[in-house]
């Protein structure tokens, strides 16, 4: 019960004027997987040229990684978004976790 409610704490934490912090869902992402969240900030490059869906969403607390079904945004443009936190395993050096965002609506 008191992970619970420590989990909602630290998600209400980042929700200044109702937008999530990248830093909070990577704090605890097992609060966020599979939940919607609103996101705002400047986006960054695309995420790779062979991936033109994607890009990455910097709100000043961290970056992610952000999939979206309409034309990306303009690189440091200022976007709001609504989407669905996933996680999907990358391999580098090894094996490991990432999180991203599935954009289901942009704000603005």
């Amino acid at each position: 019960m008191a992970a619970l409610a420590l989990a909602a704490a630290v998600a209400l934490a980042g929700c200044a004027g109702g937008y999530t912090r990248v830093r909070e869902i990577k704090a605890a992402p097992e609060s966020f997987i599979g939940k919607e969240v609103r996101l705002q900030g400047t986006v960054g490059k695309a995420v790779d040229p062979a991936r033109p869906d994607a890009y990455l969403l910097r709100d000043g607390s961290g970056e992610i990684m952000v999939v979206t079904r309409s034309e990306l945004p303009a690189q440091a443009s200022e976007v709001a978004l609504r989407g669905i936190v996933r996680s999907v395993v990358t391999r580098g050096a090894g094996w490991s976790l990432d999180l991203r965002v599935e954009e289901t609506e942009r704000l603005r």
